[in-house]
């Protein structure tokens, strides 16, 4: 008899469904950002320090308002293959108008002139990486 409520225990007993695999690797966000800061990295003086903690807060807020915000796979797939921030223009037209002044917005709140290295004197129409006067905007 106890056998049969064990086997009767162990046959009701259902295990728990495996949770969805989490992706291993970078997100699509953390892709598009981490190119986004190495391509302006890449335009420094070769024999200035790096401001790494300034390019860490930027990265991250990239990658914030990309997850926050949706942005597009062809936004991120677009700034992912980056090579030089000039590479970004054309990336900008895959965002909304409010996505970029998102970005912008919280760029200039967090990093204020420091994310320039310029004072924040330079426009960078259409670098989504970057604060301008007016967000670039998309051909919609």
């Amino acid at each position: 008899m106890a056998l049969t409520a064990v086997i009767a225990v162990a046959a009701c007993h259902q295990e728990p469904a495996p949770s969805a695999p989490r992706p291993s690797g970078p997100t699509a966000c953390e892709r598009a950002s981490d190119s986004i800061v190495l391509a302006m990295l890449a335009r420094l003086p070769s024999g200035d320090p790096p401001p790494t903690e300034t390019a860490d807060a930027l990265r991250n807020l990239i990658r914030e308002r990309c997850e926050r915000d949706g942005w597009s796979a062809d936004a991120t797939r677009c700034l992912a293959a980056m090579q030089r921030v000039d590479d970004a223009a054309p990336c900008a037209t895959f965002l909304t108008d409010a996505q970029q002044a998102a970005l912008a917005r919280d760029e200039e709140a967090r990093l204020g002139a420091a994310a320039h290295g310029d004072g924040g004197s330079g426009n960078r129409r259409g670098d989504p990486g970057r604060s301008t006067d007016e967000p670039p905007r998309n051909s919609e």
